[in-house]
Protein backbone atom coordinates (compact mmCIF):
# COMPACT_ATOMS: atom_id res chain seq x y z
CA UNK A 1 0.00 0.00 0.00
CA UNK A 2 2.64 2.76 0.51
CA UNK A 3 4.36 2.10 -2.27
CA UNK A 4 1.88 2.69 -4.46
CA UNK A 5 1.18 5.66 -2.53
CA UNK A 6 4.56 6.57 -3.50
CA UNK A 7 4.39 5.57 -6.84
CA UNK A 8 1.48 7.61 -7.55
CA UNK A 9 1.97 10.70 -5.84
CA UNK A 10 4.01 13.49 -7.92
CA UNK A 11 7.15 14.90 -6.47
CA UNK A 12 5.63 18.16 -6.84
CA UNK A 13 2.30 17.30 -4.96
CA UNK A 14 4.34 15.66 -2.39
CA UNK A 15 5.95 18.82 -2.16
CA UNK A 16 3.06 20.84 -1.44
CA UNK A 17 2.40 18.52 1.39
CA UNK A 18 5.47 18.53 2.93
CA UNK A 19 5.39 22.68 2.93
CA UNK A 20 1.91 22.43 4.73
CA UNK A 21 2.87 20.00 7.54
CA UNK A 22 6.12 21.91 7.88
CA UNK A 23 4.61 24.56 8.31
CA UNK A 24 3.27 24.32 11.80
CA UNK A 25 5.24 23.13 13.95
CA UNK A 26 2.38 21.44 16.03
CA UNK A 27 1.42 19.70 13.21
CA UNK A 28 4.72 18.04 11.86
CA UNK A 29 5.26 16.74 15.05
CA UNK A 30 1.92 15.23 15.23
CA UNK A 31 2.52 13.96 11.42
CA UNK A 32 6.39 12.85 12.17
CA UNK A 33 5.78 10.90 15.53
CA UNK A 34 2.37 8.83 13.51
CA UNK A 35 3.78 8.04 10.11
CA UNK A 36 4.85 5.13 9.09
CA UNK A 37 8.79 5.66 8.75
CA UNK A 38 8.76 3.23 4.95
CA UNK A 39 6.72 5.88 3.75
CA UNK A 40 9.46 8.57 4.39
CA UNK A 41 11.96 6.52 3.18
CA UNK A 42 10.11 5.40 0.03
CA UNK A 43 9.45 9.35 -0.71
CA UNK A 44 12.80 10.41 0.06
CA UNK A 45 14.24 8.07 -2.89
CA UNK A 46 11.56 8.97 -5.29
CA UNK A 47 12.71 12.70 -4.82
CA UNK A 48 16.24 11.91 -4.57
CA UNK A 49 15.94 10.20 -8.17
CA UNK A 50 14.27 13.68 -9.19
CA UNK A 51 16.78 16.11 -8.04
CA UNK A 52 18.97 14.36 -9.99
CA UNK A 53 17.33 14.65 -13.14
CA UNK A 54 16.97 18.69 -11.67
CA UNK A 55 20.56 18.58 -11.45
CA UNK A 56 21.50 16.93 -15.11
CA UNK A 57 19.00 19.22 -16.79
CA UNK A 58 19.63 22.80 -15.02
CA UNK A 59 23.57 22.11 -13.69
CA UNK A 60 26.17 22.13 -16.69
CA UNK A 61 28.68 21.13 -14.39
CA UNK A 62 27.04 18.67 -13.34
CA UNK A 63 26.18 17.20 -16.29
CA UNK A 64 29.63 17.48 -17.72
CA UNK A 65 30.64 15.52 -14.36
CA UNK A 66 28.15 12.62 -15.45
CA UNK A 67 29.91 12.87 -19.24
CA UNK A 68 33.60 12.86 -17.62
CA UNK A 69 31.91 9.34 -15.58
CA UNK A 70 30.12 8.28 -19.44
CA UNK A 71 27.37 7.72 -17.48
CA UNK A 72 23.92 8.31 -19.55
CA UNK A 73 21.33 9.63 -17.03
CA UNK A 74 18.03 8.62 -19.39
CA UNK A 75 18.99 5.11 -18.12
CA UNK A 76 18.58 6.24 -15.09
CA UNK A 77 14.46 6.24 -14.56
CA UNK A 78 14.17 4.03 -11.15
CA UNK A 79 15.98 4.33 -7.96
CA UNK A 80 17.68 1.23 -8.33
CA UNK A 81 19.43 2.86 -11.50
CA UNK A 82 20.70 5.77 -9.40
CA UNK A 83 22.65 3.66 -7.28
CA UNK A 84 24.24 1.10 -9.21
CA UNK A 85 25.21 4.04 -12.45
CA UNK A 86 25.18 7.39 -10.66
CA UNK A 87 29.08 8.21 -9.27
CA UNK A 88 29.57 9.41 -5.71
CA UNK A 89 30.85 13.16 -5.88
CA UNK A 90 33.25 15.24 -3.62
CA UNK A 91 35.13 17.56 -3.12
CA UNK A 92 37.97 16.34 -4.99
CA UNK A 93 36.18 15.11 -8.48
CA UNK A 94 33.57 17.48 -8.97
CA UNK A 95 33.90 20.66 -6.39
CA UNK A 96 37.32 21.16 -7.45
CA UNK A 97 36.68 19.98 -11.17
CA UNK A 98 34.51 22.34 -12.19
CA UNK A 99 33.76 26.24 -11.56
CA UNK A 100 31.24 27.76 -9.23
CA UNK A 101 29.27 28.90 -11.77
CA UNK A 102 28.89 25.80 -13.82
CA UNK A 103 28.11 24.31 -10.03
CA UNK A 104 25.11 26.64 -10.04
CA UNK A 105 21.69 26.31 -11.67
CA UNK A 106 21.21 27.86 -15.08
CA UNK A 107 25.02 28.24 -15.23
CA UNK A 108 25.22 31.57 -12.98
CA UNK A 109 25.40 32.65 -9.71
CA UNK A 110 22.27 33.45 -8.12
CA UNK A 111 21.25 37.15 -7.66
CA UNK A 112 19.87 37.05 -4.05
CA UNK A 113 21.70 34.64 -1.55
CA UNK A 114 24.72 34.54 0.24
CA UNK A 115 28.57 32.98 0.22
CA UNK A 116 29.47 31.29 3.16
CA UNK A 117 32.79 29.43 3.92
CA UNK A 118 33.64 26.29 4.87
CA UNK A 119 35.40 25.80 8.66
CA UNK A 120 39.18 24.93 7.19
CA UNK A 121 39.38 22.33 9.44
CA UNK A 122 40.99 20.32 5.96
CA UNK A 123 44.03 23.58 6.03
CA UNK A 124 42.03 25.03 2.87
CA UNK A 125 38.66 26.85 2.58
CA UNK A 126 36.36 26.50 0.37
CA UNK A 127 33.48 29.10 -1.02
CA UNK A 128 29.44 27.79 -0.71
CA UNK A 129 27.20 29.41 -2.60
CA UNK A 130 23.04 29.30 -1.35
CA UNK A 131 20.37 30.69 -3.06
CA UNK A 132 17.60 32.59 -0.74
CA UNK A 133 15.00 30.29 -1.50
CA UNK A 134 16.55 27.87 0.13
CA UNK A 135 16.12 29.49 3.37
CA UNK A 136 12.44 28.89 3.26
CA UNK A 137 12.62 24.86 3.99
CA UNK A 138 15.56 25.63 6.22
CA UNK A 139 13.71 28.26 8.35
CA UNK A 140 10.60 25.67 8.70
CA UNK A 141 13.25 22.68 9.98
CA UNK A 142 15.21 24.64 12.17
CA UNK A 143 11.36 26.10 14.29
CA UNK A 144 10.30 22.44 14.03
CA UNK A 145 13.33 21.32 16.02
CA UNK A 146 13.48 23.83 18.23
CA UNK A 147 10.35 23.41 19.75
CA UNK A 148 10.66 19.84 19.74
CA UNK A 149 14.12 19.70 21.50
CA UNK A 150 13.67 23.11 23.34
CA UNK A 151 10.13 23.52 23.59
CA UNK A 152 10.65 26.75 21.47
CA UNK A 153 6.99 27.38 21.35
CA UNK A 154 6.36 27.77 24.64
CA UNK A 155 9.47 29.11 26.52
CA UNK A 156 10.69 32.30 25.89
CA UNK A 157 14.32 32.70 24.66
CA UNK A 158 16.94 35.01 24.57
CA UNK A 159 19.60 33.30 21.97
CA UNK A 160 23.11 34.40 22.09
CA UNK A 161 25.52 33.15 19.52
CA UNK A 162 28.49 32.56 20.18
CA UNK A 163 29.94 31.03 16.83
CA UNK A 164 32.79 32.92 15.29
CA UNK A 165 31.60 35.79 12.88
CA UNK A 166 32.66 35.96 9.37
CA UNK A 167 32.37 33.74 6.34
CA UNK A 168 31.18 30.67 7.86
CA UNK A 169 28.39 29.40 7.43
CA UNK A 170 26.93 28.49 11.16
CA UNK A 171 27.48 31.67 12.72
CA UNK A 172 25.71 33.37 9.57
CA UNK A 173 22.84 30.96 9.93
CA UNK A 174 22.23 30.13 13.02
CA UNK A 175 21.61 33.83 13.21
CA UNK A 176 19.86 34.62 10.52
CA UNK A 177 17.23 31.36 11.13
CA UNK A 178 16.99 31.77 14.61
CA UNK A 179 15.87 35.26 14.57
CA UNK A 180 12.34 34.10 13.25
CA UNK A 181 11.77 31.68 16.18
CA UNK A 182 13.25 34.09 19.12
CA UNK A 183 15.60 37.00 20.83
CA UNK A 184 18.85 36.76 19.30
CA UNK A 185 22.13 38.31 20.63
CA UNK A 186 25.15 37.74 18.11
CA UNK A 187 28.00 37.99 20.74
CA UNK A 188 30.00 36.10 18.65
CA UNK A 189 33.28 34.60 20.28
CA UNK A 190 33.41 37.68 22.71
CA UNK A 191 32.94 36.07 26.42
CA UNK A 192 33.24 39.30 27.95
CA UNK A 193 30.06 40.47 26.04
CA UNK A 194 28.52 37.09 26.86
CA UNK A 195 28.87 37.13 30.12
CA UNK A 196 27.75 41.39 30.22
CA UNK A 197 24.65 40.01 28.28
CA UNK A 198 23.62 37.15 31.27
CA UNK A 199 24.04 39.66 34.25
CA UNK A 200 22.36 42.20 32.06
CA UNK A 201 18.77 39.90 31.64
CA UNK A 202 19.12 38.31 34.72
CA UNK A 203 19.04 34.70 36.07
CA UNK A 204 15.06 34.90 35.14
CA UNK A 205 15.64 34.12 31.80
CA UNK A 206 15.54 31.42 29.72
CA UNK A 207 18.93 30.98 27.46
CA UNK A 208 20.08 29.02 24.85
CA UNK A 209 23.86 29.37 23.81
CA UNK A 210 25.04 28.05 20.33
CA UNK A 211 28.82 27.57 19.81
CA UNK A 212 31.77 25.06 19.31
CA UNK A 213 32.36 22.46 22.07
CA UNK A 214 35.91 24.35 23.02
CA UNK A 215 34.60 27.69 23.27
CA UNK A 216 31.29 26.85 25.21
CA UNK A 217 33.30 24.35 27.52
CA UNK A 218 36.40 27.51 27.93
CA UNK A 219 33.54 30.40 29.09
CA UNK A 220 32.35 28.46 31.20
CA UNK A 221 35.22 26.98 33.03
CA UNK A 222 37.04 30.04 32.93
CA UNK A 223 33.95 32.42 35.00
CA UNK A 224 34.45 29.51 37.65
CA UNK A 225 32.77 32.03 40.16
CA UNK A 226 29.81 33.21 37.81
CA UNK A 227 26.22 31.44 38.84
CA UNK A 228 25.89 28.84 36.19
CA UNK A 229 23.12 26.85 38.38
CA UNK A 230 21.26 29.44 39.12
CA UNK A 231 20.49 30.50 35.30
CA UNK A 232 18.35 28.49 33.16
CA UNK A 233 20.61 27.94 30.32
CA UNK A 234 20.76 25.36 27.46
CA UNK A 235 23.25 24.64 24.64
CA UNK A 236 23.05 23.87 21.13
CA UNK A 237 26.79 22.43 20.08
CA UNK A 238 28.05 21.42 16.34
CA UNK A 239 31.05 21.96 14.16
CA UNK A 240 33.12 18.75 15.85
CA UNK A 241 31.67 15.99 17.62
CA UNK A 242 31.68 15.76 22.02
CA UNK A 243 32.18 12.64 23.73
CA UNK A 244 29.21 11.75 26.47
CA UNK A 245 32.00 12.15 29.20
CA UNK A 246 32.32 15.96 27.92
CA UNK A 247 28.48 15.95 27.81
CA UNK A 248 28.06 14.37 31.72
CA UNK A 249 30.93 17.07 32.68
CA UNK A 250 29.19 19.93 31.32
CA UNK A 251 25.72 19.17 32.60
CA UNK A 252 27.26 19.01 36.23
CA UNK A 253 28.74 22.74 35.40
CA UNK A 254 25.40 23.62 34.97
CA UNK A 255 21.51 23.69 36.64
CA UNK A 256 20.11 20.52 37.08
CA UNK A 257 17.62 20.06 33.89
CA UNK A 258 19.73 21.69 31.42
CA UNK A 259 19.59 20.41 27.83
CA UNK A 260 23.00 20.03 26.02
CA UNK A 261 22.16 19.19 22.06
CA UNK A 262 24.42 18.71 19.04
CA UNK A 263 23.64 19.17 15.53
CA UNK A 264 25.73 17.63 12.53
CA UNK A 265 25.57 19.29 8.97
CA UNK A 266 28.55 20.60 7.34
CA UNK A 267 28.75 23.92 4.93
CA UNK A 268 29.53 21.46 2.09
CA UNK A 269 25.44 20.15 2.01
CA UNK A 270 23.28 21.78 4.54
CA UNK A 271 24.14 23.24 8.31
CA UNK A 272 20.96 20.82 9.17
CA UNK A 273 21.77 17.63 8.37
CA UNK A 274 20.86 15.96 11.64
CA UNK A 275 19.77 17.02 14.94
CA UNK A 276 20.09 15.05 18.35
CA UNK A 277 16.69 14.24 19.89
CA UNK A 278 16.24 12.38 23.46
CA UNK A 279 15.64 9.35 21.51
CA UNK A 280 18.68 9.43 19.59
CA UNK A 281 20.39 10.42 22.97
CA UNK A 282 19.29 7.57 24.79
CA UNK A 283 20.02 5.43 22.01
CA UNK A 284 23.82 6.44 22.02
CA UNK A 285 23.89 5.72 25.65
CA UNK A 286 22.79 2.35 24.74
CA UNK A 287 25.48 1.58 22.40
CA UNK A 288 28.28 3.00 24.34
CA UNK A 289 27.40 0.51 27.16
CA UNK A 290 27.47 -2.17 25.00
CA UNK A 291 31.30 -2.38 23.18
CA UNK A 292 30.90 -5.54 21.56
CA UNK A 293 27.58 -4.80 19.87
CA UNK A 294 29.13 -1.22 18.56
CA UNK A 295 31.63 -3.99 17.17
CA UNK A 296 29.91 -5.94 15.29
CA UNK A 297 27.91 -2.98 13.97
CA UNK A 298 30.72 -0.59 13.22
CA UNK A 299 33.95 -2.37 13.46
CA UNK A 300 35.00 -0.32 16.37
CA UNK A 301 34.61 -0.58 19.94
CA UNK A 302 32.82 3.18 21.22
CA UNK A 303 30.03 4.59 20.23
CA UNK A 304 29.38 7.26 17.52
CA UNK A 305 27.21 10.19 18.05
CA UNK A 306 23.76 9.45 17.26
CA UNK A 307 21.40 11.79 15.36
CA UNK A 308 18.38 11.80 13.60
CA UNK A 309 17.39 13.69 10.00
CA UNK A 310 14.78 14.14 7.78
CA UNK A 311 14.43 11.99 4.82
CA UNK A 312 12.29 14.29 2.91
CA UNK A 313 15.00 16.96 3.11
CA UNK A 314 18.28 14.82 2.47
CA UNK A 315 18.66 10.78 0.91
CA UNK A 316 21.30 9.68 2.69
CA UNK A 317 23.05 6.16 1.70
CA UNK A 318 25.61 4.38 2.92
CA UNK A 319 29.10 3.37 1.50
CA UNK A 320 33.07 2.82 2.10
CA UNK A 321 35.79 4.46 1.87
CA UNK A 322 39.00 3.73 0.29
CA UNK A 323 40.50 2.09 3.63
CA UNK A 324 36.98 0.67 3.72
CA UNK A 325 35.90 2.71 6.65
CA UNK A 326 31.71 3.16 6.96
CA UNK A 327 31.39 6.73 5.27
CA UNK A 328 27.88 7.54 4.14
CA UNK A 329 26.58 9.83 0.75
CA UNK A 330 24.14 12.82 1.02
CA UNK A 331 21.17 13.93 -1.88
CA UNK A 332 20.04 17.20 -1.21
CA UNK A 333 16.33 16.87 -1.75
CA UNK A 334 16.11 20.97 -1.94
CA UNK A 335 15.72 21.74 -5.68
CA UNK A 336 15.85 25.43 -5.10
CA UNK A 337 19.38 24.44 -3.85
CA UNK A 338 21.61 26.78 -5.74
CA UNK A 339 24.23 24.03 -5.62
CA UNK A 340 22.93 20.45 -6.06
CA UNK A 341 24.53 17.59 -3.68
CA UNK A 342 23.75 14.52 -5.82
CA UNK A 343 25.61 10.94 -4.38
CA UNK A 344 28.20 13.31 -2.43
CA UNK A 345 30.62 12.15 0.44
CA UNK A 346 31.76 14.35 2.95
CA UNK A 347 34.20 11.75 4.08
CA UNK A 348 32.77 11.49 7.42
CA UNK A 349 33.09 8.23 8.64
CA UNK A 350 29.55 6.76 9.92
CA UNK A 351 26.67 5.23 8.91
CA UNK A 352 23.19 5.45 8.57
CA UNK A 353 20.18 3.64 9.60
CA UNK A 354 16.71 3.35 9.02
CA UNK A 355 14.10 4.16 11.91
CA UNK A 356 12.52 0.58 11.51
CA UNK A 357 16.41 -1.48 11.48
CA UNK A 358 17.92 0.25 14.51
CA UNK A 359 14.83 0.11 16.54
CA UNK A 360 14.95 -3.47 15.51
CA UNK A 361 18.80 -3.87 16.93
CA UNK A 362 17.80 -1.73 19.97
CA UNK A 363 15.05 -4.09 20.82
CA UNK A 364 17.20 -6.91 20.12
CA UNK A 365 19.83 -5.87 22.65
CA UNK A 366 18.40 -3.82 25.12
CA UNK A 367 14.85 -4.77 25.22
CA UNK A 368 14.28 -3.91 29.13
CA UNK A 369 15.97 -0.56 28.56
CA UNK A 370 14.17 0.47 25.43
CA UNK A 371 10.10 -0.64 26.30
CA UNK A 372 10.81 1.91 29.62
CA UNK A 373 11.91 4.42 27.24
CA UNK A 374 8.84 4.02 24.78
CA UNK A 375 6.59 3.27 28.32
CA UNK A 376 7.81 7.12 29.17
CA UNK A 377 8.15 8.71 26.02
CA UNK A 378 7.21 6.88 22.89
CA UNK A 379 4.34 9.23 22.34
CA UNK A 380 6.69 11.69 21.36
CA UNK A 381 9.42 9.75 18.81
CA UNK A 382 10.11 10.66 16.26
CA UNK A 383 9.88 8.09 13.45
CA UNK A 384 12.44 9.43 11.22
CA UNK A 385 16.19 7.27 10.32
CA UNK A 386 19.32 7.70 11.98
CA UNK A 387 22.50 8.78 11.36
CA UNK A 388 25.45 7.57 13.56
CA UNK A 389 28.61 9.83 13.26
CA UNK A 390 32.11 8.88 14.28
CA UNK A 391 33.36 12.30 13.31
CA UNK A 392 35.54 14.16 10.45
CA UNK A 393 37.51 11.48 8.51
CA UNK A 394 40.18 13.89 8.31
CA UNK A 395 40.42 14.28 12.16
CA UNK A 396 42.29 10.39 12.65
CA UNK A 397 45.52 9.42 12.49
CA UNK A 398 46.75 5.78 11.29
CA UNK A 399 49.41 3.84 13.65
CA UNK A 400 50.56 0.52 12.07
CA UNK A 401 46.92 0.22 10.86
CA UNK A 402 45.83 1.82 13.92
CA UNK A 403 43.12 4.44 13.81
CA UNK A 404 43.50 6.95 16.86
CA UNK A 405 40.63 9.50 16.84
CA UNK A 406 40.56 12.67 18.36
CA UNK A 407 37.60 12.29 20.94
CA UNK A 408 39.59 9.27 22.20
CA UNK A 409 42.07 11.14 23.17
CA UNK A 410 39.57 13.75 24.98
CA UNK A 411 37.66 10.88 25.96
CA UNK A 412 40.60 9.83 28.24
CA UNK A 413 41.63 13.21 29.58
CA UNK A 414 37.44 14.08 30.42
CA UNK A 415 37.54 11.32 32.59
CA UNK A 416 40.94 12.44 34.54
CA UNK A 417 39.82 15.07 37.11
CA UNK A 418 43.15 16.49 37.15
CA UNK A 419 43.67 16.65 33.36
CA UNK A 420 40.80 18.46 32.19
CA UNK A 421 41.18 20.64 34.99
CA UNK A 422 44.78 21.75 33.02
CA UNK A 423 43.76 20.88 29.28
CA UNK A 424 42.48 24.17 27.30
CA UNK A 425 43.12 21.76 23.95
CA UNK A 426 45.27 18.92 21.42
CA UNK A 427 46.12 18.17 18.72
CA UNK A 428 47.50 14.89 17.57
CA UNK A 429 49.95 14.68 15.21
CA UNK A 430 52.19 11.66 13.18
CA UNK A 431 56.01 12.32 12.94
CA UNK A 432 58.83 10.30 11.41
CA UNK A 433 62.05 10.55 13.33
CA UNK A 434 65.99 10.61 11.56
CA UNK A 435 65.30 7.00 11.00
CA UNK A 436 61.90 7.53 9.29
CA UNK A 437 60.62 5.61 12.32
CA UNK A 438 56.82 7.05 12.88
CA UNK A 439 56.18 9.15 16.28
CA UNK A 440 53.06 9.15 17.72
CA UNK A 441 53.03 12.84 19.13
CA UNK A 442 50.12 14.91 21.37
CA UNK A 443 50.79 18.51 21.84
CA UNK A 444 48.69 19.76 24.43
CA UNK A 445 47.70 23.69 25.57
CA UNK A 446 47.04 24.55 29.06
CA UNK A 447 44.76 26.31 30.59
CA UNK A 448 45.71 30.11 31.38
CA UNK A 449 47.59 30.12 34.67
CA UNK A 450 48.85 26.32 34.54
CA UNK A 451 52.91 25.06 33.48
CA UNK A 452 53.87 22.00 32.54
CA UNK A 453 56.72 19.64 33.85
CA UNK A 454 57.82 16.18 33.81
CA UNK A 455 54.80 15.06 36.18
CA UNK A 456 52.50 16.26 34.42
CA UNK A 457 53.63 14.93 31.05
CA UNK A 458 53.93 11.40 32.86
CA UNK A 459 50.70 11.58 33.79
CA UNK A 460 48.95 12.57 30.54
CA UNK A 461 51.01 9.97 28.91
CA UNK A 462 49.74 7.39 31.49
CA UNK A 463 45.96 8.61 31.06
CA UNK A 464 46.14 8.51 27.56
CA UNK A 465 47.81 5.27 26.85
CA UNK A 466 45.47 3.46 29.35
CA UNK A 467 42.27 4.87 27.42
CA UNK A 468 43.34 3.59 24.24
CA UNK A 469 44.42 0.29 25.16
CA UNK A 470 41.40 0.04 26.59
CA UNK A 471 39.31 1.31 24.37
CA UNK A 472 41.01 1.08 20.92
CA UNK A 473 41.81 -2.74 20.40
CA UNK A 474 43.77 -2.28 17.20
CA UNK A 475 46.36 0.47 18.41
CA UNK A 476 46.46 -1.97 21.61
CA UNK A 477 47.40 -4.65 18.95
CA UNK A 478 49.83 -2.06 17.44
CA UNK A 479 51.18 -0.51 20.25
CA UNK A 480 52.39 -3.99 22.04
CA UNK A 481 54.02 -5.17 18.78
CA UNK A 482 55.59 -1.78 18.27
CA UNK A 483 56.22 0.03 21.47
CA UNK A 484 57.73 3.11 20.03
CA UNK A 485 54.35 3.98 19.24
CA UNK A 486 53.49 4.99 22.83
CA UNK A 487 52.76 8.77 22.55
CA UNK A 488 55.00 11.97 23.06
CA UNK A 489 53.34 14.12 25.10
CA UNK A 490 54.35 18.06 24.74
CA UNK A 491 52.97 21.16 26.54
CA UNK A 492 52.22 24.05 26.27
CA UNK A 493 51.91 27.85 27.80
CA UNK A 494 48.54 28.74 27.23
CA UNK A 495 48.02 30.84 23.47
CA UNK A 496 50.67 28.95 22.35
CA UNK A 497 51.50 30.08 18.54
CA UNK A 498 50.39 26.58 17.83
CA UNK A 499 47.04 26.74 19.06
CA UNK A 500 46.47 30.37 18.90
CA UNK A 501 46.53 30.58 15.22
CA UNK A 502 43.15 28.42 15.52
CA UNK A 503 41.76 31.01 16.99
CA UNK A 504 39.95 33.34 14.04
CA UNK A 505 37.89 29.74 13.46
CA UNK A 506 37.45 28.75 16.75
CA UNK A 507 36.81 25.09 15.59
CA UNK A 508 39.71 22.94 17.48
CA UNK A 509 41.32 22.00 14.42
CA UNK A 510 43.00 18.48 15.76
CA UNK A 511 45.55 17.33 13.54
CA UNK A 512 48.70 18.66 12.86
CA UNK A 513 49.53 18.07 8.90
CA UNK A 514 52.99 17.87 7.45
CA UNK A 515 53.59 19.09 4.09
Amino acid sequence: MLGILCAITPVSVGERFERFILADSVRARRFLTHVHPEFLEQMSAKKALNSFHQAVEHTPGYALFLKKNKVDSARVTKIVDFLRFVPYSDKENYIKSYSYESRCIGGKLPNRGNIDESGGTSGIATNWIHDLGEETVLLKAVEFEFDYVFDGKRKDYVVISAWSSGPWATGVKFCELMEHVALVKNTSTDAKDIMNTLRMFGSSRNYLIGAYPPFIKNLIEENSDFPWKKYNLDLVTGGEGVTLDWVYYMRRKLKPGAKIVSSYGASDVDIGVGFETPFSFFIRELLNSDRSLCRQIFGREDAPMVFQYNPLMHYIENVYGPEGKPEFVITLLDTKAALSKIRYNLHDEGRRFSYLDLIEVIRMYFGSQYESFVSRYGYDILHLPFLCVFGRSDGTLSFDGANVFPHQIEHGIMRNKELSGTTSRFKIEKKYDSKHNVEFHIHVEMKKGHKGGDILKKKYLKVILEELVENNPDFKESVSKNPSLSPHINLYLFEHPLFHQDDIKVKNIYVVKNT
